[in-house]
């Protein structure tokens, strides 16, 4: 069994009060054997000190990162502190995090930590939280991939780092007083436990008909789709993709191993025409175009909290939606947020959610098994 806390603050600068404050929220008497904490926040609050303190003055281990926005069952706000408490006689909680990361050191780096925790705890753990850095010469599901190698497929869920600045120059990775840019976090939960791992991204409405293939392609760079160039291929079908609009549209990528689509988006447009998007694109991958408008982010929170909720016996809920959602709601950005609160707050359970820049989050493949994913524009949740 784990039991679940969560508390929240808005104080930056006031050290000792927000300390002070997290603290009054949470029962420090009904901590069990073993106990790891979770924090999303906005950047100011590392930069003040803030994050160190907390940390530092806290009786376990917590990992975390930025986020654009923090909300548990108590509110929610763009400069705010969440933290989730979570604790357990039974299930414990080790972390962990690499030194800054870069395309030439990533897949060391991510295979000394993983090893380095796991020589700290008896068993493999039964899954792992961890949060990534946005860098951009190492794209998202590089890093998911060289985890998954390193893990050997054990679950993960978490998030790429985001804030409110889109340029993304002001992200963070926590863990403990310890904060880094390009730092990869991760947190072992060893015990006996059973996640649930719930993924609901584009309505099937709003998934075009027809498929495309992938003709040539690199890693993660497009380059043409039924023979023709990408740009020419999007255009066909009256989709014109510039600098300005080209995050606004989704992927929706069939890979042969998967049971169900995973939804990516596209990056970068290059000079060249070629364009960068969220994932691995191997040639002979069909994907069709999809489209995200306010009607979709609301059916695909709708259907995640209704999954979350069909789990009455759940004692964690985390949540990490894509933060191109909130920005999508505009001008009313805060009415995913609000759905989320009043749904979920009327159970009485206690729950956690943060803007994600990336959802890393495990999906069922055609051989029955979970296998690690990367995402976008999904609305991603993790139950235990």
């Amino acid at each position: 069994m784990i039991k679940m806390f969560t508390a929240r603050t808005s104080e930056i600068d006031e050290i000792n009060e927000a300390i002070s404050e997290i603290k009054s929220q949470i029962d420090f008497d009904a901590l069990k054997k073993n106990s790891g904490g979770i924090i999303f926040c906005h950047i100011d609050f590392i930069e003040s000190g803030m994050v160190a303190a907390l940390c530092k003055e806290l009786p376990f281990n917590i990992i975390g990162m930025t986020s654009m926005v923090g909300a548990d069952e108590h509110g929610y706000g763009l400069y705010d502190l969440t933290l989730t408490v979570l604790t357990s006689d039974e299930v414990s909680f080790e972390v962990g995090m690499t030194g800054s990361i870069n395309q030439n050191n990533y897949e060391k780096e991510i295979d000394q930590l993983y090893n380095n925790i796991r020589s700290k705890v008896k068993d493999d753990p039964a899954m792992i939280f961890t949060f990534m850095p946005y860098i951009r010469d190492v794209s998202g599901y590089e890093v998911v991939a060289a985890m998954d190698k390193s893990c050997k497929g054990i679950p993960m869920w978490g998030s790429i780092t985001n804030n409110i600045d889109f340029n993304y120059e002001t992200v963070q990775t926590i863990c403990n007083e310890k904060t880094l840019a390009a730092g990869v976090g991760m947190m072992f939960v060893n015990g006996s436990i059973n996640p649930k791992f719930i993924v609901s991204s584009i309505p099937e409405r709003n998934i075009a008909n027809n498929r495309a293939r992938i003709t040539k392609s690199k890693g993660a760079v497009l380059y043409e789709v039924n023979d023709m160039p990408i740009l020419e291929y999007l255009a066909n079908i009256g989709l014109v993709i510039t600098k300005e609009n080209i995050t606004t549209t989704p992927l929706m990528v069939y890979y042969g191993d998967a049971e169900e689509p995973v939804a990516l988006g596209f990056y970068t447009l290059f000079e060249d025409g070629s364009i960068l998007t969220g994932g691995e694109m191997p040639v002979g991958t069909s994907f069709a175009v999809g489209s995200i408008d306010k009607e979709g982010i609301f059916e695909s929170a709708e259907d995640g909290l209704k999954r979350i909720q069909d789990i009455e016996d759940r004692q964690v809920t985390l949540m990490l939606p894509c933060v191109t959602r909130y920005i999508m709601l505009s001008p009313d950005q805060e009415s995913e947020l609000r759905l989320i609160k009043e749904e979920l707050t009327k159970s009485g359970h206690p729950f956690m959610m943060g803007y994600s820049g990336g959802e890393i989050c495990p999906m069922p493949g055609k051989d029955g098994k979970l296998h690690n994913r990367f995402h976008n524009y999904t609305f991603c949740a993790c139950v235990i």
